[in-house]
């Protein structure tokens, strides 16, 4: 099998196991975009942040969510809308800059982020690992993270 079709497969592999698990129509499932959306505000509410800096911290912002998301604001927009309707985030007027807010999870939606993280990723992981020897499992992670790496958008 060649690279182009490995990759395919390993998709397919992925796309599958988050279908089985996290997305079964029920209000305790996640969408990949959804669970996307909930990373970036999971990744910007613990960043370390300089307590030196004369800046305040806009990561969890709107406009900053969708920058790291990639989408026009008023994309962001509609799917943050939908994840508060859900309680899963919830605004927080900034107290720097009265016009604008900060997205933040819920408790509901810690829970069910982490939930959706450990339930896919973590059984993926678990599964590669017993599919694969002990030095072939390092290799893959150490290649993977090398692969990841050169992507600057992603963390």
């Amino acid at each position: 099998m060649d690279l182009q079709n490995s990759l395919i497969k390993f998709q397919r592999i992925i796309s599958r196991t988050w279908d089985v698990q996290a997305f079964d129509n029920t209000e305790s499932s996640l969408s990949y975009s959804e669970f996307e959306y909930l990373l970036c505000v999971h990744i910007a509410e613990n960043a370390e942040i300089d307590p030196a800096s004369e800046k305040h911290d806009d990561s969890t912002h709107l406009s900053a969510l969708a920058a790291e998301m990639q989408v026009q604001k008023s994309s962001a927009s509609l799917m943050v809308n939908k994840l508060e309707k859900r309680e899963l985030i919830y605004r927080a007027t900034c107290q720097y800059d009265a016009r604008a807010q900060h997205i933040l999870l819920t408790e509901k939606g810690r829970k069910l982020f982490s939930n959706i993280q450990n339930s896919v990723y973590q059984n993926l992981e678990k599964s590669f690992k017993g599919l694969l020897e002990d030095k072939e499992y390092d290799t893959f992670e150490q290649t993977l993270a090398k692969i990841c790496a050169t992507y600057p958008n992603e963390k």
